[in-house]
């Protein structure tokens, strides 16, 4: 007798790879909170050095460059995702703030009247932003996990406990800072 499968094993599956993919933003995130103001400036010396965008103020340019990773960091999942739909194919698997700065870039910086110009393609300007945020995370994470392997040597601290969790947020900020919000 054949049994009609009510699709209990797609949904569990659909349900795992959207905990899995709300995890992964959620360290994201987190990691762009912490190194927003890295990122920003290195972000602003490499385009402007670059020259993939021309113009006479850099002050200006730089607070736009700031305004864009805080509209990043503070926007809705959907608005978020609705601002990078015209390029979300642009490269396969592509870091989600980086195709939002290269949209914030080919969207709303081309307006701004202190930018001249803004030159290359939609993928070269993607490549140089993501090589800074690329750059950010490995150090980031590079940070994490020495806090881990510090946190392994203390006996008295069990992974998941609270304690473990207040001891983790207090190195993560000694050693990157406050996050912003």
């Amino acid at each position: 007798m054949y049994t009609r499968d009510s699709g209990r094993v797609q949904d569990k599956l659909i349900n795992k790879l959207e905990r899995q993919e709300k995890q992964r933003a959620f360290q994201q995130g987190r990691f762009f909170r912490f190194k927003l103001p890295e990122i920003h400036n290195k972000l602003r010396q490499t385009l402007l050095e670059e020259r993939i965008i021309e113009s006479d103020n850099a002050a200006a340019v730089s607070d736009a460059i700031l305004k864009g990773l805080k509209m990043a960091l503070n926007s809705s999942e959907f608005d978020f995702k609705y601002f990078v739909s015209p390029i979300r194919n642009l490269v396969p698997r592509p870091n989600p703030y980086s195709l939002y700065m290269t949209q914030y870039l080919m969207e709303i910086l081309i307006n701004d009247p202190d930018v001249i110009e803004i030159y290359g393609t939609d993928e070269d300007i993607y490549h140089a932003i993501d090589r800074i945020v690329t750059q950010s995370r490995n150090q980031f994470e590079k940070v994490e996990k020495e806090i881990l392997d510090q946190l392994a040597k203390k006996k008295s601290l069990t992974p998941g406990s609270a304690e473990y969790k207040i001891a983790y947020d207090q190195l993560l900020h000694e050693k990157v800072g406050e996050p912003q919000k």
